[in-house]
């Protein structure tokens, strides 16, 4: 499998830009993740744009599942008052 490391930095830029709306965030921090392991399982080093998209996509999963849950919990809680 051959990895860009400019694909690495899209996805951590993805992660990092849709991450507000949660499940996008978790889904590209995830694939770019992936992309980076397997970036340095293939060349056994990392370089600048690789360890930039990995930091954005362990950014943009971290707070993704964050507002996963806040959305959750904001959407109980409309449910649960009665007022939609």
């Amino acid at each position: 499998m051959d990895v860009k490391p400019s694909t690495v930095l899209t996805m951590g830029i993805l992660a990092v830009v849709t991450c507000g709306w949660g499940i996008l965030g978790i889904i590209f921090g995830a694939i770019g993740k992936n992309k980076a392991r397997a970036y340095v399982d293939a060349y056994g080093q990392t370089t600048g744009q690789v360890k930039a998209g990995s930091i954005m996509s362990k950014i943009g999963f971290i707070v993704g599942i964050v507002m996963t849950v806040i959305w959750v919990i904001y959407i109980i809680a409309i449910v649960a008052s009665g007022v939609y």
